[in-house]
């Protein structure tokens, strides 16, 4: 699925589409996965695949998102956000998760992409925050 907004295209990339573009894909996401120790650019990119989780694209901004059953209804968590930030790519992947029935959208990622978004739209606020301790 593709839409033009201000000039970019914004891609959804449909599971069926995801193989062609996978090496583009994960490279580009790479960064959003180095400093965690759980997840992995590859297990993820491949829940994309398997239609599971959600790949997105705008320029070269580049997300993935899981649609996810909570105890206050459907929420988008998005998992990983790599690339220049584009609010065009946030309003896109909000939509779709309103066409899908979530009532709410969790953000994770670094200090400096809340700024980036905080600085576009300031109805985020922060609910958590994650510590990390070597033992």
């Amino acid at each position: 699925q593709r839409q033009r907004v201000l000039g970019w295209q914004v891609m959804f990339y449909r599971p069926k589409d995801i193989p062609a573009i996978r090496k583009e894909a994960e490279d580009a996401l790479r960064p959003a996965f180095a400093r965690s120790f759980v997840h992995t650019v590859d297990s993820w990119v491949q829940r994309c695949v398997d239609d599971t989780a959600q790949l997105w694209r705008h320029g070269d901004l580049w997300a993935i998102t899981e649609v996810q059953e909570t105890h206050d209804g459907r929420a988008l968590s998005v998992v990983a956000m790599a690339g220049d930030y584009s609010h065009e790519l946030a309003v896109e992947i909000e939509a779709w998760a309103r066409a899908h029935g979530c009532k709410r959208a969790f953000w994770t990622g670094r200090k400096g992409w809340a700024r980036k978004m905080l600085a576009h739209d300031k109805q985020f606020r922060v609910v958590t925050v994650t510590m990390e301790k070597e033992l």
